[in-house]
């Protein structure tokens, strides 16, 4: 079974001068600041967009699009860090992230001297977001930019408006209604149920990896506004009750963290997901090389990965 590495921003808030989410909402509220109160992050940023009282549905846009632009630059400026070039050495075959930085690949691109094309075409979703990295000419592993990359503003997802819309991509895929373009051709995707029966997948998307691949999350914190990422656990969690399909799901999905309420604990392993974890005592470095040391153990080195297919 392949393993895939999904990490989120937590491993940036590593380095101190990085920006969380929350102050960078901050910085967006001005000059109207209010207090979040229990507003999951894409309520927030529809607030903080539509308090700008702006009556045009294109001046929305073009806000909406100087926002995207000023936290590209933000987030450009994101450090690289040491525990994404340990996270490399564990040879995942794919690595997805909800960051839209490119601190992992400019620290594994600069320190281990890799080779990286960026495969995205999409022009706002991000369902194909993909690089691919070569040592010595030949495809070693991809990493999955799922929420949008800074190279491409209009692509970062942060509202309500993009997460469904994202979400109703999602949905075509795994019914097998999703088709795109490529070379001027019509592009038409099995349905996740029928490759599952034929067990036979492709390359096309990140979405395949949660069927197909050992999922190990690491630093990112899975808030409930995460509302792509629940509803595939609850899609996968549904399959694992169909009788057609369910023993061909032989996957895992592991979320590493340091505590956890026993509710969400309990949602999570309802819907199928382990959850390991390993408490930080003060030093957040000290936990992530601890998951890191376990994850050396249970993933097994690859070598010439060839991405989403089965091995």
């Amino acid at each position: 079974m392949n393993n895939t590495i999904l990490f989120g921003n937590g491993i940036n808030l590593l380095t101190s001068s990085n920006k969380s989410w929350n102050s960078l909402l901050d910085d967006l509220k001005i000059p109207n600041v209010f207090n979040n109160g229990n507003l999951p992050h894409t309520m927030i940023y529809e607030r903080i967009l539509f308090e700008k009282q702006i009556a045009e549905k294109e001046e929305i846009l073009k806000e909406e699009q100087r926002i995207k632009e000023e936290i590209a630059t933000e987030f450009s400026k994101i450090a690289n860090h040491n525990i994404y070039r340990e996270l490399f050495k564990l040879k995942a075959h794919n690595y997805i992230t909800t960051n839209y930085d490119y601190a992992f690949k400019n620290t594994i691109s600069q320190e281990l001297e890799l080779d990286s094309v960026n495969k995205s075409s999409e022009d706002i979703y991000s369902i194909r977001r993909k690089i691919e990295f070569y040592i010595n000419n030949q495809h070693d592993t991809n990493i999955w930019h799922i929420h949008g990359e800074i190279d491409k503003p209009k692509t970062i997802m942060l509202g309500l408006d993009h997460y469904c819309g994202e979400i109703g991509k999602i949905d075509s895929y795994i019914k097998g209604f999703y088709t795109f373009e490529k070379n001027g051709e019509t592009q038409k995707v099995d349905s996740i149920k029928k490759k599952l029966l034929k067990n036979k997948f492709d390359e096309i998307s990140w979405i395949d990896l949660f069927f197909n691949s050992n999922i190990h999350i690491i630093g990112f914190s899975f808030h409930f506004s995460e509302i792509d990422l629940w509803w595939i656990l609850t899609k996968r969690a549904r399959l694992l009750r169909d009788n057609e399909v369910s023993k061909r799901i032989n996957n895992k999905i592991f979320f590493y963290c340091d505590i956890i309420e026993e509710a969400t604990k309990g949602l999570f392993e309802s819907v199928g997901v382990t959850v390991m974890e390993f408490p930080h005592n003060g030093n957040y470095l000290d936990s992530y090389e601890k998951i890191i040391e376990h994850l050396k153990n249970k993933m097994p080195v690859h070598s010439n990965s060839n991405g989403c297919t089965n091995s």
